[in-house]
């Protein structure tokens, strides 16, 4: 759209925002006139008449979130905004092999600034150039200083905070795979904590952010060390208890921090993990006193994490645990199951908490994005839940006031959004999946013969073919009536997954039916033969997939990590010739049997099953296959 405006220095941001943003509105063109407050007491606000948007704010980013409001609230002429929230950020996963691309950043500080939030988080494990480490983040899409420089001058420009979230203890598997961190190891995740070349490496890291990115805030990361001073620290030091360890190394960091002028977060499940039996993050326990709250640094502020609870009263109960301690809050928008997002986990959980946070009067929110286990699902299908947290940073929301923003920067409405969650609500199936089960990904990656899943996800495995094949014609529909070139890719993607889907569920089911067969008749070899055709068709079907694919992830992210998808669904398509070379040989007569066809199914137990037996969000290695995917130390 156009935007007119006579104020130079609005001008020159509708300019950036224009570049790198396509909005999809109702008004192909819109006048803006913008009063700059001065008090920054001055709420912001806007009002529409007459083809013109006025608007009152403080800075940059208030004049975006202003503009996006004007844009989205459709059934009002004007607006004062006073925030129940000071702080909104995104905290964007850039370390579970999707590195993303400056022009796909640049668009998404431009939406995050229009729906009203205030910073972004990049969550870097060793996703960025550090000097001094050439091997930190080799091979992993870093991103160069240079890259840094300019993410956080752009982030400054459309009035949002960029803020280094890294790791600085655990969750550095890939960093100390190399042989210069050998000395500061303690386990296969674990910094060694007081070794000095451990204390070196996380000052660069602090030194380095100080001068890349104008932030003051840094998160450190630090959660789920839970196998501190197990490794090699208990090896060179004895038993220590693993509290005495944390607190140590959380000095030490902080120390640093006021060294380079920078002010400390970390995620604070370790603290909350001692105070439960079972090392229970979620369990109950006295709120920190003020005496407690002194033992640790006093420039530091915690963070906690919970995107899991459905109920307002559950997140209030952890708040209030918190007690005495400097604390934000950290929900999230569920896009790290699979290959779609989680919508209606993430709107019901999202509207509990932040009711909560206003009640206990947090200030500091932060809706992550993670990218668990190969980071598969496309960011740009996560608009919605992003929307809501926008809306409610300024009072009470539904998920269907999300709609306007989803057409204004995707020319989709939010049913078509909330289709392509419709991959995991299979019948059967909840149908409002707040156990975050993905049985798309246990389809897709599970092994037809030596079959894990199919048997407990569905008695009818026609219908549910028959299922996916309507989904597929769906997403085929919405994708020939958006205007977006990057909604197009994703709705295709989608359509190809489907169709792969409804595949499977038809080839699976022969294998099985013919592998319960007597051998040595006819009918068994007809039938295995009529599979090996329906396994010919799906290997089509994932090549179509892979394609399709490596033209959504080329657009959004860099290279380095794509390499994990294509062996993924590679290895879909050459178990596919694999069987069916199987089938060959014992309709031939060259083998006596398919032994992974006559082994009796018994029902699922996985140590993440729901009630038992109903998978729950498994990994791709756990998934993939029973026997052992590959063989590693874990110290």
């Amino acid at each position: 759209m156009i935007f007119h405006t006579a104020d130079p220095k609005l001008r020159h941001l509708l300019d950036i925002v224009c570049e790198h943003l396509h909005l999809y509105s109702r008004e192909p063109e819109l006048t803006v006139e913008v009063k700059w407050a001065s008090s920054p007491d001055q709420l912001p606000g806007w009002k529409k008449e007459k083809g013109c948007l006025h608007i009152v704010c403080r800075d940059a980013g208030e004049a975006l979130m202003l503009i996006g409001r004007g844009l989205t609230q459709n059934d009002k002429a004007a607006e004062t905004l006073e925030p129940r929230f000071s702080e909104l950020a995104a905290m964007l996963d850039v370390s579970r092999n999707a590195v993303y691309t400056l022009p796909a950043l640049k668009t998404f500080l431009c939406q995050l600034a229009m729906m009203g939030y205030t910073a972004c988080y990049l969550y870097m494990e060793d996703t960025y150039e550090l000097p001094g480490y050439p091997y930190f983040g080799y091979r992993r899409g870093r991103y160069s200083v240079a890259e840094q420089k300019e993410l956080d001058q752009f982030a400054q420009s459309v009035g949002i905070e960029l803020i280094p979230c890294i790791q600085t203890l655990a969750h550095l598997r890939t960093a100390i795979r190399w042989g210069y961190m050998q000395p500061m190891r303690d386990t296969i995740d674990n910094l060694m904590v007081g070794h000095p070349e451990t204390e070196a490496l996380v000052e660069a890291m602090i030194a380095h952010f100080s001068k890349t990115f104008h932030s003051r805030r840094i998160h450190l990361g630090m959660d789920e060390a839970v196998s501190l001073g197990t490794g090699r620290y208990l090896r060179s030091n004895g038993y220590r208890d693993h509290r005495d360890i944390l607190m140590e190394h959380l000095h030490t960091v902080c120390r640093l921090c006021d060294k380079y002028g920078m002010q400390p977060m970390i995620w604070d499940d370790m603290l909350f993990r001692d105070r439960t039996p079972l090392m229970n993050y979620y369990g109950s326990s006295a709120p920190v006193s003020a005496e407690e709250a002194a033992r640790y640094p006093d420039n530091l502020t915690f963070v906690y994490w919970d995107y899991y609870h459905d109920s307002k009263e559950e997140y209030e109960e952890q708040i209030r645990r918190r007690g005495n301690l400097k604390m934000a809050f950290a929900g999230g928008v569920w896009k790290w199951g699979g290959w779609v997002p989680n919508l209606t986990k993430s709107f019901q959980d999202s509207i509990a908490a932040a009711e909560a946070c206003h009640q206990q009067g947090v200030q500091n929110i932060l809706v992550t994005l993670w990218g668990d286990d190969g980071d598969e699902t496309p960011l740009a299908t996560v608009l919605p839940g992003l929307a809501l947290y926008g809306l409610l940073r300024f009072g009470s929301a539904v998920p269907r006031q999300t709609d306007p923003f989803c057409r204004l920067f995707s020319d989709l409405s939010l049913a078509a959004y909330e289709l392509m969650e419709k991959m995991d609500l299979i019948p059967g199936m909840p149908q409002e999946n707040l156990e975050a089960l993905i049985p798309h990904k246990l389809l897709l990656y599970g092994d037809m013969a030596s079959e894990l899943f199919q048997p407990v996800l569905t008695s009818a495995p026609d219908g549910l073919a028959a299922y996916y094949e309507d989904l597929s014609a769906q997403y085929a529909a919405h994708a020939q009536h958006t205007r977006s070139e990057g909604m197009q890719r994703i709705l295709r993607l989608y359509q190809c997954l489907a169709q792969v889907l409804s595949a499977r569920c038809t080839a699976a089911a022969a294998l099985q039916t013919a592998g319960a067969m007597q051998s040595g008749r006819g009918g068994k070899k007809r039938a295995l033969t009529a599979a090996a055709a329906l396994l010919s068709e799906m290997e089509t079907r994932v090549e179509q997939l892979h394609q399709q694919t490596v033209e959504v992830w080329s657009q959004e992210r860099k290279g380095q990590g794509m390499e994990i998808l294509d062996l993924r669904l590679g290895g879909i398509a050459a178990r596919c010739k694999a069987l069916r070379k199987r089938i060959e040989l014992y309709n031939t007569g060259r083998i006596e049997s398919l032994s992974e066809l006559e082994e009796p199914f018994l029902p699922y137990q996985g140590i993440l099953s729901q009630d038992g037996h109903t998978p729950g969000r498994e990994a791709y290695g756990e998934i993939v296959t029973a026997n052992t995917l590959c063989h590693q130390f874990s110290i």
